[in-house]
Formats: C-alpha cells, structure tokens, sequence
C-alpha cells in the first residue's frame, strides 16, 4: 500500500490549492458572512468548481463520473479544509454517488453539475432536524446502514438558528414521524456502497487540512514573533504545543490516507480504519487550532485574524454525524485487525 501520491494526485492538491486561493479564499469567504450571506459561498466559484469535475471526481465512469477514488476525493478535501473553504462539499460529493447507485441518473447528473445539497443530522430526539446549508432544497442523511436524499419541502418548520461557525447556514426542522420515515428521493444501503464510512473519511481529510493550517501558523509567528530579543519558538511553552500540533498532524494525514485506500480496496477493516481516521483528525485538529490561537497570543482572540473561523469550523465538523463519542464507542466495538 503506497501512501505517497500519484503525479495525478498531486496535480489535483496543487490545482485545487490554487483555484481556492483563486476563487474562494479566506478574504472572500470574509466577505460574504459579513454581508450576511450564508453559506458564504460565492455562487460562481461553486459553479467553477462543479465545471472543473471536483463533485464528480470519485463517481465511477459508468455513472458519468470522473472515476477517481475515495483517496482523489480525500486529497481534494484536505486542500478545502486548509483554506477553510465553506460550503456543503462533503453532502453534495457523497449525494452524487447516492443518486447514481440509487438509480436516479438525472438527479446525479444535476448534483455533478453544481446543485447544492445540505447535510441533514438528527437533533435532540428522532422528530428533530439540523439542516446545514441547505440552501437548494435537498439534504443528505446519513447512517451506517443507509444513505438518503430527502426534500427540505418534505420537513416542517424550518426555522433558521445562529451557527458557531458563522459561514455556515444552520436550520431546525421538524420530522413528525421521525427523520427516518421521510419520503426519500433517492437511497442506497452501505451494501451497495457506503456512504457513511466515505464521509467519515472526507471530514477526517477536512480537519486534516484545518490542523496544517494551524500547524504552519502557529511555527511562523513562533519563527517571527521577538520577544526579549529572541523568537518566542525557542520557548519550551511554545516549541513543545507547535511540535505536538506538527505530529498530531502528520498522524491524521497517513490515517485518512491509510482509510480511504482500505475503503478503495475493499480491505476488511475499512470500517475501522474509517473510524479511526475521524477520530484521530478530529483530536488532531482541535489541538492545532487551540494551539494556534494560544501561540498567536492576544491577536488569535481577534475577529480579524482567520484563526476563529478554522476553530469554530473545527467544532461545527468534529460533532457532525454523532461526533466523536459515537464514533469511538463504535471503534471500541470494532474487531481487531488480522
């Protein structure tokens, strides 16, 4: 198993590197949920994005797709994660695939070509529903066993709420009979191909880059911030947090890579390696972001700095779909690798 990427695998980190920066940087992003809007998604880059086949990328030929695997996938999302990038990429990636294996082509074939799905995550009890950038009518459900697309139409109340994570368009919905007995649009079980397990992966490759850009934060302002005439890295305070986000880091990048190659090829603890992966993304990425916020000193508590946007990113991903809790219960319960 060759964890290092392909020529093409790189060509994709550097393009996607460059279109973010390009189209949907931090500054844009800024901008945006400034000015009220949100998801703070400038329509026209995500249309660029959709031209360049990034929702297409890991969808197999035969359903009109790029073909690539879940690791082309995961690269491209560790790129969105470093550049804090918002939007509903990971809902609208795996909703793709579930109306492709859900036999409902020209629904994929609209989602590849730019619709928006949001994420739909159950609340408090099974009748209550948090909407996330569900902005064009359709939301993804996720479980371990199956994965659906249902009509925002088809939930009542759908009241918007504040989100921590201020690009980020949060709704609360209401599913009389349960979120599980909505009609769907289209549906797949994690037989035929499993969803869950790949989201599990493109959050982990998320929060992966998030800890990167933490990471490389945090060592440049210890490199460049003097204090008494020397650098504030050379600190035990400071060097021993920077290096600990450097390994933490490195850690979650073998480990989502290690999970979507065992997902690529079908290894029999893909699910554990899945798992894993999230777990171990999201512990790495809310040290980094503290971290960073910490070494950075009194400006990381500003607004101006971009720091509180990959923090509260952080918090908004590592609790999605059961967060950590519900993942490590099941990892514990996973058995051991031969």
């Amino acid at each position: 198993m060759d964890l290092l990427p392909s020529p093409e695998q790189s060509e994709v980190i550097e393009s996607s590197r460059s279109f973010l920066a390009a189209r949907m940087s931090t500054a844009r992003t800024r901008a945006l949920f400034e000015a009220g809007t949100t998801p703070a998604v400038d329509p026209s880059a995500w249309s660029a994005a959709a031209e360049l086949g990034w929702f297409a990328l890991g969808l197999p030929v035969a359903h009109d797709g790029i073909g690539g695997g879940l690791v082309d996938e995961a690269l491209l999302f560790r790129e969105i994660g470093r550049a804090a990038t918002p939007g509903p990429f990971v809902s609208t990636v795996l909703a793709a695939r579930v109306a492709a294996f859900g036999g409902v082509a020209s629904l994929a074939e609209e989602i590849t070509s730019g619709r928006r799905v949001g994420l739909a995550v159950t609340g408090s009890t099974p009748r209550d529903v948090q909407l996330i950038d569900a902005s064009d009518g359709l939301v993804l459900l996720v479980t371990p066993q199956r994965a659906s697309i249902v009509e925002v139409a088809a939930l009542d109340g759908v009241t918007t709420v504040p989100c921590v994570d201020p690009t980020v368009h949060l709704q609360r919905a209401v599913a009389p009979s349960g979120l599980m007995s909505v009609a769907t649009v289209a549906s797949v079980e994690s037989d035929v191909d499993p969803i869950e397990r790949r989201a599990n992966v493109l959050i982990a490759a998320t929060l992966t880059g998030i800890s990167e850009w933490a990471r490389d934060t945090s060592a440049e302002h210890a490199k460049h911030r003097v204090q008494f005439d020397r650098a504030i890295g050379v600190n035990q305070a400071i060097k021993h947090p920077c290096a600990d986000s450097a390994v933490q880091a490195q850690l979650a990048y073998a480990q989502f890579l290690f999970a979507a190659l065992a997902i690529d090829e079908g290894r029999p603890d893909a699910e554990l390696q899945a798992l894993n992966a999230f777990v171990t993304a999201a512990a790495a990425a809310e040290f980094a972001t503290a971290t960073t916020v910490q070494v950075l000193g009194g400006m990381g508590f500003t607004h101006e700095h971009d720091a509180h946007l990959y923090v509260k990113r952080v918090a908004l991903w590592s609790q999605t779909l059961g967060g950590t809790p519900s993942r490590l219960s099941r990892l514990l319960a996973q058995p051991e690798p031969a």
